[in-house]
């Protein structure tokens, strides 16, 4: 027989594994290869690796390790390592509670007063720098960040600058400083021994960081497989081997968070633990009381083993039905006594119906085929304006920023990363992806919706620090956006803090937005560059005259009036109820309404 032959059977017949066993109990993994000092990316990708976190807290909590932690966003219970002190510094867009509802976090706050550096970053500009940081490149370009107070910050941190554009004469571009962790922290479906990994997409900020590291993936898993099976699945591998340092079997693993799957019969897909998220959030307030709620958690528990032992199986298999495609029927119908409850519309679900109208008009008016949904109610604004425009017959594209593209919006759940909306996707990428091209890209056909906790007459949102210089929450992707869609549309309550003369901080800056919605009117830019009334919500016993001047009592500056400024038409019975399925248990639209608020006719 000929040497190529014998070599063929000998070699080729079957396909090797590697040999490389990187098998580690998870809490020995952390031990052996994190030290103090370290750059730590947390990986933010749709499975979070809450499990390792915990461990972190576990082998390095009370000890001051001095890491310096970089993700898309820092919240729910990985707040127990900023109440630990672990990081000395934090890199994020987005630092706070996010459920039920986004907001400020007293560890966040008490953690900045005891020294900790936050870098304000938005979703973005994060995965942008990691790319760079994965690339080898020293710098990377960006669209994000230009007019806003983030790249003031960042331009005297020497991390961003803006340059001249060789191509443009007279225009610039900005410029992001790469950067490269230490050490990549990764939770994955599946693993074999030696590390290849299945993650399932959506990407969130896609594994740049892990590419990136300068000491490799410190991995966990819930199913570890062979290497014949991560074949089977090559096109859901996203971490290699060759970059893994240990890898630790963590069914579970991102618990309080899900883990999504949908092709693959051997992941049963589990969803959000939100009681246990709220749980938590519950006992921020007091130092005390949280730090009894981390010592129950965390500290107080040996190991993942322990931890899932503690949560249950019946708490286990209720996560698994609630991450089915169907189980937000039996979610919707919890509340089915209260949606059939007919009540007229509070101000702030007039609020979003109104904001609806407004972004279904204007993507009608310029053509626009996509839209980008911020949290909460500007969430709740883009899916019914997605709903009025299919009874029109025309179809839009729904986008959430960490991946999400082409949902169809399910009821029970308002959150706009739900597991229910992932089913219906037509699209799972990452952040790079639908905010940095579907929505800022050069063939972008992309409106925008987000909020503000506090927009001056220019449409700049501040929601990065307070005007007594505490932090609320950061960008998330509200500057990606603000920056580069084609136009934006904000919603806020109508109050004098929130509506002022100019903000102190430019989180978002206010060019490209189009119109904001309040509690008490419609706000938009007629041809210059300063926000008019055009409309508002008229109350039973007030002329136009006087809602008009109840509306410039709560505004911060002297606001002019159109005028053809009008009564805007109520809320219909459909509206609502489409309304208050997508968030029956009142997260975003706050308590019902007691006294009714229709339009009048002006007298």
């Amino acid at each position: 027989m000929s040497l190529w032959r014998d070599l063929v059977n000998d070699r080729l017949n079957t396909l090797d594994a590697d040999p490389t066993d990187k098998l580690l109990p998870m809490g020995e993994a952390v031990r052996k290869h994190v030290r103090p000092g370290m750059k730590l990316n947390i990986v933010a990708l749709q499975s979070r690796p809450s499990a390792l976190t915990f461990e972190l807290c576990r082998a390095f909590g009370g000890k001051s390790p001095g890491f310096e932690y970089i993700s898309s966003s820092i919240g729910a219970t990985a707040l127990a390592t900023l109440h630990l002190g672990l990081f000395k510094k934090i890199i994020v867009s987005y630092a706070g509670e996010s459920y039920p509802t986004p907001g400020p976090s007293k560890v966040v706050q008490r953690a900045i007063a005891a020294g900790l550096d936050i870098e304000n970053w938005t979703m973005l500009t994060i995965s942008q720098r990691l790319l760079g940081g994965a690339m080898g490149v020293p710098w990377f370009p960006t669209r994000s960040l230009a007019g806003s107070s983030i790249a003031d910050e960042q331009c005297a941190r020497g991390n961003y600058m803006e340059v001249d554009d060789p191509a443009r004469p007279g225009e610039t571009f900005g410029m992001l400083k790469s950067y490269r962790p230490d050490i990549s922290f990764v939770h994955a479906w599946a693993a074999d021994r030696a590390g290849n990994a299945i993650v399932y997409p959506p990407y969130g900020e896609n594994v740049y960081g892990p590419l990136a590291a300068r000491e490799g993936v410190i991995l966990t898993a819930d199913h570890i497989v062979d290497t014949e099976f991560i074949r089977d699945h090559a096109p859901l591998v996203r971490i290699p081997a060759a970059i893994v340092r240990s890898v630790s079997h963590a069914p579970y693993g991102c618990h309080p968070s899900g883990n999504f799957a949908q092709t693959i019969g051997e992941f049963r897909a589990y969803g959000n633990d939100y009681a246990f998220m709220r749980a938590s959030r519950e006992t921020q307030g007091s130092p005390e009381r949280y730090d009894a709620w981390v010592k129950e958690w965390i500290l107080g528990v040996k190991d993942h083993e322990e931890y899932l032992r503690k949560l249950g199986k019946d708490r286990i298999e209720y996560l698994h039905k609630i991450g089915a495609a169907d189980g937000w029927r039996a979610e919707l119908e919890k509340f089915a006594k209260d949606l059939d409850t007919e009540r007229p519309a509070s101000p702030i679900e007039n609020m979003i119906v109104q904001a609806a109208r407004v972004v279904a008009a204007r993507m009608q008016a310029k053509g626009l085929k996509t839209v980008l949904s911020g949290v909460g109610q500007a969430t709740l604004m883009a899916w019914l304006a997605a709903h009025a425009l299919r009874k029109q017959g025309v179809e839009i594209t729904m986008m959430a920023e960490t991946g999400i593209y082409g949902h169809d919006p399910r009821p029970a759940d308002p959150f706009v990363f739900n597991f229910f909306n992932l089913h219906t996707t037509t699209v799972l990428t990452d952040i790079f992806e639908t905010l940095g091209l579907h929505t800022g890209g050069a063939a972008n056909q992309c409106l925008g919706t987000f909020g503000a906790g506090e927009i001056d007459r220019f449409g700049n949102v501040n929601s990065t620090k307070s005007a007594d210089g505490s932090f609320i929450v950061g960008s998330g992707g509200a500057n990606d956006i603000a920056t580069a869609a084609v136009e934006s549309v904000v919603v806020a309550q109508q109050r004098l803090q929130t509506f002022v003369e100019r903000v102190e901080y430019i989180t978002s800056p206010g060019k490209r937005i189009s119109a904001l919605i309040s509690t008490m009117g419609r706000f938009e830019k007629r041809g210059g560059d300063e926000f008019i009334l055009t409309g508002y919500f008229g109350m039973e016993g007030l002329s136009r005259e006087e809602a008009v001047r109840e509306i410039k009592d709560r505004c911060g500056w002297e606001l002019q009036v159109a005028p053809d400024v009008e009564a805007l038409a109520p809320a219909t019975a459909e509206e609502l109820a489409l309304l208050r399925m997508f968030d029956p248990e009142r997260f975003f639209l706050g308590k019902a309404a007691e006294t009714v608020q229709v339009a009048v006719p002006a007298k």
